[in-house]
């Protein structure tokens, strides 16, 4: 990751989020044996204060994923359990149902887990001590190695009551230290101020992939989704989901399209321009392939002859114009209007100084927009001819006005 910085850089990326990082005996490394060690095959404490480092000279911010729900079978505590049974000292750690533990493969466990999986036994975060521990976590590795923040895995699994303690304790060690739960539902009830900054937004991600991948919702209906993820939070909140169009758990978009890269490239406008913080699945800018998992967290390309150089190119252009115009990031949504028969959504937004208009042509026939001809068109940085090809994206500025 050190040696490939510049790459981010060069994209754009602001905010680097690493899945888990830690001691585990999976490739997946969701199932934590050691929360204090960094797993060998990425290295050690003293390469991740060297990433941080980097990253910061950078400007970029480091979040790591904090997996508290549940625990390898081989955590110190969970392995006190199996060998102590019912005297273990740790028993209160975890949701045993009875003795002696049942973990043999095809077999129901008798304690709680996660996802029903033995390999995964399910911590019990009602346990001050357990509360302690996690927190302790989240606290040690920003004291010691400067991250900015924390990706909480399962987080709708784990209660209120822990989430507002972490959030007083973790803004303690760091205020600015960012927050972000992992839910695949609406979850308004963790982003009221006191447990969660931002969300996985995976909302956003289906309506994407049933606009452009499946086809089986109108600009309208998307439209409509867009509206009801903004009714569902709290207006602070709205600007920072975190936007995603495919992640390690769900098959790459350019999978779910069939390959069709121009379906891709208007995803990514989707993703990086309408509003929320854009979460890019490493690769998706060079339109990397992948399945279902575990297919979808295949190692990154990095040779040249494997990589889109007009994906990435899109991509890069689309994160310049979303940074050099704050309309489409702070800016006030003015209107989103939707045209079914032509495939168009056309969103609005200013930030008192500029007026851009985002026009995505969804459609497969050629769109026609006498209105806006004459407009500068900020991707491509030229006057817009007042046409749209099939899945093409436009941003045009309406109107801008002297901040002197």
């Amino acid at each position: 990751m050190i040696n490939h910085l510049d790459h981010l850089q060069e994209l754009g990326v602001e905010v680097l989020y690493m899945t888990p990082i830690f001691r585990a005996n999976t490739s997946h490394k969701y199932d934590t044996v050691d929360y204090y060690q960094i797993d060998p095959s990425f290295g050690t404490k003293e390469d991740l204060k060297e990433l941080v480092t980097r990253a910061h000279a950078k400007g970029m911010r480091v979040l790591l994923d904090g997996v508290f729900n549940h625990t390898s079978p081989d955590f110190f505590a969970f392995a006190d359990v199996m060998k102590n049974q019912e005297k273990s000292e740790y028993l209160d750690w975890y949701y045993i149902e009875g003795f002696p533990l049942v973990r043999e493969w095809g077999k129901k466990p008798n304690f709680k887990c996660f996802s029903y999986f033995g390999g995964m036994p399910k911590l019990n975060l009602s346990n001050l001590k357990v509360q302690d521990y996690c927190i302790g976590v989240a606290r040690y590795w920003i004291r010691e190695c400067d991250i900015d923040g924390w990706r909480l895995d399962v987080g709708d699994e784990i209660s209120h009551v822990f989430w507002k303690r972490f959030r007083r304790e973790v803004k303690e060690e760091k205020p600015e230290a960012l927050i972000i739960g992992e839910v695949w539902h609406y979850a308004p009830d963790f982003l009221e101020g006191d447990e969660w900054d931002s969300v996985m937004n995976y909302p956003f991600k289906d309506a994407v992939k049933e606009l452009l991948a499946e086809e089986s919702i109108t600009v309208s209906q998307f439209a409509g989704r867009l509206g009801f993820i903004r009714g569902n939070v709290h207006t602070d909140v709205y600007p920072v989901l975190f936007n995603l169009i495919g992640s390690h758990d769900c098959p790459r978009f350019l999978h779910e399209c069939g390959g069709d890269v121009q379906r891709l490239k208007m995803a990514a406008a989707l993703q990086l321009l309408t509003p929320g913080m854009p979460m890019i699945y490493y690769g998706d800018e060079y339109a990397m392939e992948g399945g279902r998992d575990p297919d979808c967290r295949r190692g990154m390309v990095w040779e040249k002859s494997r990589q889109n150089e007009e994906v990435f190119g899109w991509y890069r252009r689309l994160i310049r114009v979303r940074k050099e115009h704050p309309a489409l990031t702070v800016g006030q949504m003015v209107s989103l209007h939707a045209e079914d028969e032509k495939g168009i959504l056309t969103m609005v937004r200013s930030d008192g100084i500029e007026e851009i208009a985002v026009i995505y042509h969804c459609g497969t026939q050629v769109a026609d927009l006498p209105e806006y001809a004459g407009l500068l068109e900020l991707i491509r940085e030229k006057v817009f001819e007042g046409r749209l090809g099939a899945m093409e994206a436009a941003v045009l500025v309406l109107d801008r006005k002297s901040n002197g």
